[in-house]
C-alpha cells in the first residue's frame, strides 16, 4: 500500500488529500451525471488542484466525532479484541484515488471505519437493524478498492448510550460495486482533466 505517514487532520494530511478522489466522498463520483452534488465535487477537486489549499470543514457533527474518536477507538480494540494501527492516508492507482480509513487491523490485511454519530438515532438504527447509510456502505467499499483489502470493519460508537455504546460488523468486498467503480471512476477523472485542460491547469500542480 501507498501509505503517507502522517496524522490525520495535521497540514500533511490535508496536503496529501489535494486533489485526490477519496473514499468519504466517493458517493458523490457516484452519483447521477450533471447533479448539483457531482459537479460541486467535481470543482471542488478542480479548485484544490488551483489553489493548493484543501479548505477545512467545520461543524458540530465533525466537531462531536473528533471529539469521540480516541474513545470509540479505545471501545472497539476492547470489544473486538483488535490492535489498531492509526493511519494518514492511503493513496491508490496512479494517487488520482486514496482513502483515510480510521486504522488497519490484523496485520494490515484488514481496515476499519469508526462513525460517531452526532444524532442517536442513526446508532439505534445501526444496533436495531443494521441500517448503515449508503454513503458509508460506499465508503468500505471504495477503501478497500483503494488499499486491496477484501474485509473492513465498520463500527459505531455512541457513549450517550447506558448499554451497547460501540457494535461493529465485518463487511466484505463486493465485487458489483467494484465494477463500479471500475466504470465509472475514469469517467469522472476523465472530465476532471478536462475542466484542468480548459484553466490551463494539469493534474499535480496542486503539489508544486
Amino acid at each position: 500500500m501507498d501509505i503517507v505517514n502522517c496524522k490525520q487532520g495535521e497540514d500533511d494530511w490535508y496536503k496529501a488529500k489535494l486533489g485526490v478522489i477519496s473514499a468519504s466522498n466517493i458517493s458523490c463520483v457516484l452519483a447521477k451525471k450533471g447533479t448539483a452534488t457531482k459537479d460541486s465535487y467535481l470543482c471542488e477537486l478542480v479548485s484544490q488542484i488551483a489553489t493548493g489549499i484543501m479548505p477545512e470543514i467545520n461543524g458540530p457533527a465533525l466537531k462531536w466525532g473528533k471529539e469521540n474518536e480516541i474513545m470509540s477507538r479505545s471501545a472497539y480494540e476492547l470489544i473486538s479484541g483488535n490492535d489498531v494501527e492509526e493511519i494518514g492516508f492511503i493513496y491508490g492507482k496512479d494517487r488520482r484515488i486514496g482513502a483515510s480509513p480510521d486504522g488497519l487491523i490484523k496485520n494490515r490485511t484488514q481496515g476499519l471505519e469508526l462513525k460517531n454519530p452526532y444524532t442517536s438515532k442513526v446508532h439505534a438504527e445501526f444496533l436495531a437493524m443494521d441500517k448503515m447509510k449508503s454513503e458509508y456502505i460506499l465508503q468500505c467499499q471504495f477503501s478497500m478498492y483503494v488499499t486491496g483489502l477484501s474485509q473492513w470493519d465498520f463500527a459505531s460508537f455512541d457513549p450517550r448510550f447506558k448499554k451497547n455504546m460501540l457494535k461493529f460488523i465485518t463487511i466484505e468486498k463486493d465485487e458489483k460495486t467494484f465494477e463500479r467503480f471500475d466504470n465509472e471512476l475514469p469517467v469522472f477523472i476523465y472530465e476532471m482533466d478536462l475542466i484542468l485542460n480548459k484553466l490551463e491547469l494539469q493534474w499535480g500542480d496542486q503539489w508544486k
